[in-house]
């Protein structure tokens, strides 16, 4: 049974922090202790102390992880860039953990606390007063003979999610590169009758301005709710019902829909990104297909689609008529309308 939307409006600061001060929150216990890394071997009680078997690296098994590969370090000018969503009712914690190719072996693991709603971008490698994901796991360059890294991701909350994006600072060139295990809405879609775009740019973009498209696939004409939502801060900033016919497709600028929900954001609190929810009234899941793309002005005004969006985690199989993690909330019970 899936929740009917409700909309809690639940504020929370961004709060990052280096994985040397704050452990990680994903339970220990679900992940086996051969997996876990910086374990070392066991010593053989049986032999001197000197001949103890010194402690390895091991390998990440990634089908505990979501994983972004390749990471993009500014050969070329082009740079990675991932951002967090999530869709939970509370702050909850996504782990990096950064991993060498071909050695597969890690350079560190950082730890962001994202809020409710929200979904910072976050850059590789960042500044003194804003520091990227390398920083914070100690990743200070290749070593041996790695070429590149890769970032592999976790997160406890059923409705985390992802975008990778690139952006290459010499030719101005930006896109999605995301790339699924698992998509984003098919993961909401078990959890709440929601959909979501998300890190949609707001006005605060007027190079790169932002369209949104909402095609409603039901028989019938559909009047949508669709909250909106700083990405930065996961703070509702109002509603816009939009009225859709059968069949058919609304496009509408991001500007459109920060009008109708009486928002300006803010260049002091870094609102360049917002964050769209999409709901039926009724509390039936939505049937809608969501799209936003960017119009790249510097690059003869190409079009670039930036809907896609990533899981952390698979779809949650319901069980005995449930909706596995539903009643913690989300998207309404704290982040997004379920």
């Amino acid at each position: 049974m899936r929740m009917t939307p409700r909309l809690l409006f639940v504020a929370a600061g961004l709060a990052v922090v280096s994985a040397a001060v704050v452990a990680d929150t994903i339970p220990t216990a679900a992940i086996p202790e051969s997996f876990l890394l910086g374990h070392a071997a066991p010593a053989d009680t049986a032999k001197p102390a000197a001949a103890a078997v010194i402690e390895k690296s091991q390998a990440v098994n990634g089908a505990l992880y979501a994983v972004v590969a390749p990471v993009y370090m500014g050969t070329g000018g082009t740079n990675s860039y991932i951002r967090a969503f999530n869709g939970g009712a509370t702050a909850v914690n996504f782990s990096f953990t950064v991993v060498g190719s071909p050695s597969g072996i890690t350079y560190g693991i950082a730890n962001v606390s994202v809020p409710s709603r929200a979904s910072p971008q976050l850059n590789t490698f960042g500044t003194a007063t804003a520091p990227g994901i390398f920083d914070l796991a100690g990743v200070t360059g290749l070593r041996g003979s790695d070429t590149g890294v890769s970032v592999y991701i976790q997160s406890i909350e059923p409705t985390a999610g992802y975008q990778h994006v690139t952006f290459n600072t010499t030719n101005f060139f930006f896109e999605n590169a995301s790339v699924c295990a698992y998509a984003l809405n098919d993961t909401i879609q078990s959890v709440v009758n929601s959909q979501v775009l998300t890190n949609i740019h707001t006005s605060l973009f007027p190079t790169y301005p932002a369209q949104v498209t909402i095609h409603n696939y039901a028989s019938a004409a559909t009047t949508y709710t669709v909250y909106v939502i700083s990405a930065t801060t996961g703070v509702v900033k109002g509603t816009v019902n939009v009225a859709i016919p059968a069949n058919s497709t609304v496009t509408q600028p991001m500007t459109y829909f920060e009008t109708q929900a009486g928002w300006t954001p803010s260049s002091a609190l870094g609102e360049l990104h917002a964050n769209l929810v999409v709901t039926n009234p009724s509390g039936v899941a939505p049937q809608v297909m969501l799209g936003q793309s960017v119009i790249n002005q510097t690059v003869s005004n190409a079009l670039v689609n930036m809907g896609q969006a990533c899981a952390v985690n698979a779809p949650v199989v319901a069980s005995g008529g449930t909706s596995g993690a539903g009643d913690s909330g989300g998207f309404g019970g704290g982040g997004i309308s379920y």
